[in-house]
């Protein structure tokens, strides 16, 4: 049992790294990002600066604006060609929480018969990515853009 017990700090170990991970990964508001980039924002029109710091886009905004206000895409942009045009498409991704079922109440085999496994059922909580919203820009302005996307 000795063997087992220098394992008990394992999950506390990889919950610390995680949030440590999650924790630098940047601004996460519009008023974050704009304090971190404020030449960005200065040079933006008073009509898109009012949205930009409510954390909305509209039609005609730039690549910087966007940014500011949704923050970075959750992958590098993609490219694809609509009538001819070539657009590029910016994602943005949630994460979903799931319950997780380790089921280990399966019964197994000794040699003085069958009997149930000692170890209860757990669950848990994974949490999955999934495109929440995309933008899409054409010559470096929006010209739509989509939300609570459903997979």
């Amino acid at each position: 049992m000795k063997a087992l017990s220098q394992y008990r700090y394992i999950p506390l170990l990889i919950g610390s790294i995680a949030g440590l991970s999650l924790s630098s990964c940047g601004s996460v508001t519009p008023a974050d990002r704009i304090a971190a980039h404020p030449a960005m924002f200065s040079a933006l029109p008073p009509g898109q600066k009012a949205l930009v710091q409510q954390g909305k886009i509209e039609e005609g905004m730039g690549r910087d604006a966007v940014f500011l206000a949704w923050g970075k895409p959750a992958s590098p942009p993609a490219h694809i060609h609509n009538r001819g045009n070539n657009v590029e498409r910016w994602y943005y991704t949630s994460y979903v929480p799931v319950t997780v079922v380790n089921d280990n109440s399966y019964p197994m085999f000794s040699p003085w018969g069958w009997y149930g496994n000692p170890y209860p059922t757990t669950t848990g909580t994974a949490f999955v990515p999934q495109n929440s919203a995309y933008v899409e820009f054409e010559n470096g302005k929006v010209i739509s853009w989509a939300t609570n996307l459903q997979n």
